[in-house]
């Protein structure tokens, strides 16, 4: 990962791509953060607000609510990020409804631990995959040095816990025992909170993914019947797949009663001031037409720029002037292996060509320009237009497409479709 940076006048400013950013490389974000922060920290006053923050990838999703969590713990209240994805035990194992609600279940521990200055003592994270009497030992030992707090919830939510792995050591947990399992986790943060007076917000990242889990009941009406009537605990939602988050908050469970803050591309007078200011920090002179053809490039999306301004950097000196021919070299060198290829790649991989015409209706879109379905379907061989109205909205739901108007459609990441053009072109 490239970081550019300086100092001035004590703050770091610079860019960066790739991963959450630090609070000093924000930029015109602080409306959304604040507004939210506020009606988060309502909770206190007894006036619960849920949200959801929803964006294509890349926009900073992940970066606000990291700088939410930081703030929210200046204010007392215990924020538990949760990755709906699995991160690192995913990579291990296939996340299903019991190891999600486990993930879940550690990290609210985990988190009031911390919160209590008994972290040191006590870690449940990793106790989630491996052997049944591996997990259970772990959990016994936890549950031992818990009793010292005398915390009930704690120890009764532990208990339960142990015995739910032990009676599920050779056979797959049934329905009863997993809806205990979701009852007991989903009123974990609750009980703490009433139980030692504190105050959650429960922060669940790429949430549509939670909506995998129908088996043996559909995680996502179950899990609104507990936000309704908990207290002490409020929820952020984040996500990238724009279609399932609308369907899920609009149309679906939630049926609009959690308010949706949108985070999108800059428009170009904000992109263009943001690399004025960063390349003046970083002592780098720009041409305006540059500075704007940056901007353009990229439509805004914020890591795209910062990759622009990263690469800028690395090439021209402190004191020296970039020149446009830079930034149009750099237009092509994005596309290639040592610029963002891998990115691109892993973004078409979740549209996998295994998904047949799906995956054939993307290309097609992208290579051809084309917006409406029937235009579509007359290159995709033996498709309807009905049909491509059918794999349409599934890219939709999956956040690469969106709807702006009846029967016309655009692909969300402008650099991607960039990119696919020329791959199609190059072959």
């Amino acid at each position: 990962m490239l970081y550019s940076t300086c100092v001035i006048g004590g703050s770091v400013i610079g860019f960066k791509f790739g991963g959450p950013i630090e609070p000093d490389l924000f930029y015109d974000r602080e409306k959304e953060i604040g507004f939210l922060l506020n009606k988060l920290l309502e909770i206190k006053r007894g006036i619960r607000h849920s949200y959801a923050l929803v964006g294509p990838r890349r926009m900073g999703k992940s970066s606000i609510i990291r700088l939410l969590e930081g703030r929210l713990v200046e204010k007392d209240i215990i924020p538990i990020i949760i990755d709906c994805e699995g991160g690192e035990i995913a990579k291990q194992a296939e996340l299903t409804l019991e190891l999600f609600l486990n993930l879940w279940g550690n990290s609210v521990l985990d988190t009031y631990f911390e919160h209590a200055r008994a972290a040191e003592k006590i870690r449940l994270k990793k106790s989630i995959i491996g052997t049944k009497d591996g997990i259970v030992l772990a959990l016994s030992e936890v549950l031992g040095r818990v009793r010292a707090l005398e915390i009930k919830t704690i120890s009764d939510y532990l208990n339960f816990r142990i015995e739910f792995e032990k009676a599920t050591e050779r056979r797959k947990p049934s329905s009863e025992e997993l809806m205990q399992l979701f009852e007991d986790t989903m009123n974990l943060s609750e009980r703490i909170g009433e139980e030692e007076g504190e105050y959650f917000v429960i922060m669940l990242d790429e949430f549509q993914n939670v909506g995998k889990f129908k088996l043996p009941f559909p995680f996502i009406p179950a899990f609104r019947r507990h936000l309704q009537r908990q207290k002490r605990t409020t929820y952020l939602l984040t996500g990238s797949n724009i279609g399932m988050m609308e369907h899920i908050l609009l149309g679906g469970p939630f049926g609009g009663h959690i308010p949706i803050e949108w985070v999108n591309s800059f428009d170009l007078d904000v992109a263009c001031s943001f690399l004025r200011e960063r390349f003046a920090g970083l002592s780098r002179v720009i041409e305006e037409d540059a500075i704007r053809e940056i901007a353009k490039l990229t439509n805004g999306h914020p890591a795209y720029l910062n990759w622009f301004g990263e690469q800028c950097c690395k090439e021209i000196g402190e004191g020296e002037r970039i020149p446009i021919e830079l930034v149009w070299a750099l237009g092509e060198k994005i596309f290639e292996r040592d610029g963002l290829m891998h990115v691109f790649e892993e973004d078409i991989r979740k549209v996998s060509p295994k998904k047949g015409k799906i995956f054939q209706t993307f290309v097609e879109m992208i290579g051809h320009d084309l917006t409406s379905p029937s235009e579509i379907s007359k290159h995709v061989v033996r498709s309807t237009p009905t049909e491509i109205i059918t794999y349409l909205k599934r890219l939709e739901q999956r956040g690469f497409i969106r709807r702006i108007e009846e029967g016309r459609y655009v692909v969300v990441d402008e650099m991607l479709r960039n990119y696919v053009k020329k791959k199609i072109h190059s072959t």
